[in-house]
C-alpha cells in the first residue's frame, strides 16, 4: 500500500545528502583509479608473461642449438682422434721407412765405395801401363807410323786419346807386340800431329817450329782440317795464328810496295813524304806476328783498330806521335826502342805485351 513521503523526512533527506556529495565523488573516483590501475597491472602481467615466455621459448632455442653444438664438436673430437690415431700410425711406418732407407743408403754407399776403390785401382792400373814403354801402331791412310801410348792420350778431349781409351788394356803393347789402330784419313800431315802431340801442346814451343819450317798457306789450312778432325783446338787455334801472320806479311809486303815501310837488310823507314798534320794511316791492318826492325816513326802514325799480336817492335824509334788505340797487342814485345815521342795505348788489349818504360799513355 503506498502512501506518501513524509515531507519533514523528505526535508531532512535533502539536508543531509548535502554534506556528502564531495566524499562519493572522491571514492568514486579512488574507485576508478583503482580500477585503471589494477587494468593496468593486469596489462603489464600480462605483458611480462609474453617476454617471459618469449624469454623461455628463446632460451630453449639456445640451449637446442649449444646442445647440438656440443653433439658436433664430440664428433669432431672423435674424427680428430681416429685422424691422429692414422697420422700416429703414418709416422711409425714413416721412422720404419727411414730407417729401411738409410740402411739401403749405406749399403749402397758401402757399394758405390768399392765400385771406386776398383776405379782407382784401375787408374792405377792405367797410369802403370802408361809410363811403360807401350808402343801403337798406327796407320792413317797408306803411311804407318808408331808412337806411345801416352803420347797420343796427350789431350784426353781428342779423338785419338778417346780412341786409346776404348781399346782394351794389356800388358803385351810393347815395342815388338804394339797395338795397331788405323785410321780412315791422307796421312800426309800426320806426323806435324805426333810432333804436336810429342811436344806436349806448349804454344811457345810449336809456333817457332811452324816459323822455322816456314810452311806454306795452303799447307797449314790442310794442317787445320786435320787438327779439327783430330778436336786439337788449340793446335787449331795456333794454326788459325799462323794464317793470320801469313796474311800480315802480304800486308807489310803491300805497304812496302806502296812505298810507305822501305825494308833492308839493317833497317826498315817510313819513306812517303806525308803532309805536315797528317797522320800515316796503319788503321784496321792485320800485322800478326810481324816482325819491326829499327823503324823510324818520324811523322805521326795511327794503327788504330789493327791486330799486333805478337809483333815485335825491335830498335825502333818513335820520333813522331803513334797510337796503338784499341789495337790487339796481346804478347806485343817493344825491345830497345827509343821512345821520344808519346805512344797512346786506350783501350789497347795489352795482356801479355812487354811496353817501354816511358812515354807510353792510357788516356780514359
Amino acid at each position: 500500500k503506498l502512501t506518501a513521503p513524509c515531507v519533514t523526512c523528505a526535508a531532512m533527506s535533502d539536508k543531509a545528502t548535502v554534506p556528502f556529495d564531495p566524499v562519493t565523488t572522491q571514492a568514486k573516483a579512488f574507485m576508478s583509479a583503482v580500477r585503471s590501475a589494477a587494468n593496468q597491472l593486469q596489462s603489464d602481467e600480462l605483458e611480462r608473461d609474453k617476454k617471459v615466455k618469449r624469454y623461455e621459448e628463446e632460451l630453449n632455442s639456445r640451449a637446442s642449438k649449444i646442445s647440438n653444438a656440443e653433439k658436433e664438436l664430440k664428433q669432431q673430437c672423435v674424427e680428430l682422434e681416429q685422424e691422429k690415431k692414422k697420422l700416429d700410425a703414418a709416422q711409425r711406418k714413416l721412422v720404419l721407412d727411414c730407417g729401411n732407407f738409410n740402411y739401403q743408403m749405406l749399403q749402397r754407399e758401402k757399394h758405390l765405395k768399392q765400385r771406386r776403390d776398383n776405379i782407382e785401382a784401375a787408374k792405377n792400373q792405367l797410369s802403370s801401363l802408361l809410363e811403360s814403354d807401350q808402343v801403337v801402331e798406327i796407320q792413317v791412310g797408306d803411311q804407318v807410323f808408331k808412337t806411345f801410348c801416352n803420347t797420343l792420350r796427350r789431350f784426353p778431349e781428342s779423338t785419338l786419346a778417346q780412341s786409346m781409351d776404348a781399346m782394351p788394356l794389356c800388358t803385351e803393347g810393347r815395342s815388338d807386340h804394339p797395338y795397331t789402330m788405323f785410321i780412315d784419313r791422307d796421312g800426309r800431315h800426320f806426323n806435324f800431329i805426333l810432333n804436336y802431340l810429342r811436344r806436349g801442346g806448349d804454344e811457345e814451343q810449336f809456333l817457332d817450329y811452324i816459323l822455322v819450317h816456314n810452311y806454306d798457306l795452303d799447307t797449314i789450312e790442310d794442317i787445320m782440317e786435320e787438327a779439327k778432325y783430330y778436336n786439337l783446338k788449340q793446335l787449331v787455334k795456333i794454326l788459325n795464328w799462323v794464317q793470320l801472320r801469313h796474311h800480315a806479311v802480304h800486308e807489310v809486303a803491300y805497304l812496302i810496295s806502296e812505298g810507305l815501310f822501305v825494308s833492308s837488310d839493317s833497317s826498315c823507314t817510313t819513306t812517303k813524304e806525308i803532309p805536315p798534320g797528317e797522320v800515316l794511316n796503319l788503321r784496321m791492318r792485320n800485322f800478326t806476328g810481324i816482325r819491326f826492325e829499327r823503324v823510324h816513326f818520324k811523322c805521326n802514325t795511327s794503327f788504330q783498330g789493327s791486330v799486333l799480336e805478337r809483333a815485335v817492335f825491335s830498335k825502333c824509334k818513335f820520333e813522331a806521335m803513334v797510337d796503338f788505340i784499341d789495337t790487339d797487342l796481346r804478347k806485343a814485345q817493344f825491345v830497345d826502342c827509343d821512345v821520344i815521342a808519346p805512344i797512346i795505348v786506350t783501350g789497347a788489349n795489352m795482356k801479355g805485351a812487354r811496353l817501354p818504360d816511358h812515354n807510353v799513355q792510357q788516356d780514359d
